[in-house]
């Protein structure tokens, strides 16, 4: 081996250590701050907004985006160092983390629906998906298209991450080959396209119970835990990992997510694609200026109770609209004063109420 090619494969090496043993990606938290802001401000706009203020709502997608990579990074790691996963001590995680704010926050709602007129459209709508929102079956059975407003409708996105959290570790356990897991997860992309498409539609017949459930897998949570496959084989770090972790690429990923913002690609996917990529440079590169201002404190900190706000957040949202009525409609006053408000409920909520359950994760 010639002295260049030592030096790379020593490169490779140590990035790929640094990696894999990383307990914390600070960046991924700065992010998770970026999106709870963008779903903030979605819910402060009184309509859709064109061009980029009008993309909140994609937010949500780059919080898929890091659980796919997140997650699954976690269970490969388990899987690498114990020979397998261990299903109800990982079920148990996620369960104390989700559950206990999120049935506090769904009794909230009932209370609140019950004090609504017994002939409010929406509080018969709420209750009578009551058993959807319980189960974390919302995004399948729930019909959103009513002529008024849903409540609790934000959990769609809840339903999809736990089904993720309920599959993945099985599917990690019964694949064992890194090639057969990616290329199964990349099979789950590609019929959730197909299907969104309208391309099966003989065994998918268009808006039946078959397709609803299909579609529910979002392909921005499949990038990310495609993407955490391939990093995590040594083959695939050496090409791909690497170069993720060049701070010009996460400058460039950057720039190509923020020009699909302006005007989307062809294909929406192409976008949850190049999200995925931003994610990942952002969770593997140590010298970027952008990764930086992710990881500074108090970014940090909005992503690690970004979970509770974005519970708490429209009813936030609908009691400052209330309080102030004139700020309603006035998404550029109404916004700061949401996030604020929120970030400080999050907050108390995580210290005294959450962190009871999160002391007991790994007991």
């Amino acid at each position: 081996m010639t002295m260049p090619e030592a030096a790379t494969t020593l490169h490779h090496s140590t990035a790929l250590d640094r990696f894999r043993n990383a307990k914390y990606f600070p960046a991924l938290d700065g992010l998770r701050c970026v999106s709870i802001a963008a779903v903030i401000w979605h819910h402060c706009t009184p309509r859709p907004l064109d061009g980029v203020l009008g993309r909140g709502h994609l937010g949500v997608r780059l919080f898929f985006c890091i659980s796919g990579l997140l997650i699954t990074t976690l269970l490969l790691r388990e899987q690498r160092t114990t020979g397998s996963i261990g299903l109800l001590k990982f079920w148990k995680r996620r369960t104390l983390r989700i559950f206990p704010l999120y049935y506090s926050v769904l009794l909230g709602f009932v209370v609140f629906a019950l004090g609504m007129p017994d002939t409010s459209p929406v509080r018969r709508h709420f209750l009578a998906n009551l058993p959807f929102f319980a189960s974390h079956t919302s995004n399948w059975f729930i019909n959103y298209n009513v002529p008024h407003p849903v409540l609790f409708a934000f959990a769609w996105s809840l339903s999809t991450e736990e089904q993720f959290y309920l599959c993945l570790p099985l599917v990690v356990r019964r694949l064992a080959s890194r090639v057969s897991l990616a290329l199964f997860i990349a099979a789950l992309i590609v019929i959730d396209q197909l299907a969104e498409r309208r391309m099966l539609a003989p065994l998918l017949p268009p808006h039946s119970r078959a397709e609803v459930i299909i579609t529910s897998f979002v392909a921005s949570i499949g990038f990310g835990a495609l993407l955490a496959v391939v990093l995590d084989d040594e083959r695939g770090f050496r090409w791909l990992g690497v170069l993720l972790s060049h701070r010009l690429s996460v400058a460039g990923l950057l720039g190509l997510v923020v020009l699909w913002l302006i005007r989307f690609p062809p294909h929406f996917v192409m976008f949850e694609a190049a999200l995925a990529l931003f994610v990942a440079a952002c969770a593997l590169c140590t010298n970027s200026r952008i990764v930086r201002l992710l990881s500074a404190a108090p970014a940090c900190h909005i992503g690690r109770v970004s979970y509770g706000m974005y519970l708490f957040h429209v009813p936030v949202i609908g009691a400052l609209k209330g309080a102030v009525p004139s700020i309603a409609k006035q998404p550029a006053a109404l916004f700061p004063l949401a996030m604020i408000a929120t970030t400080i409920l999050a907050t108390v909520s995580h210290r005294y109420f959450e962190s009871r359950f999160l002391a007991n994760r790994f007991r």
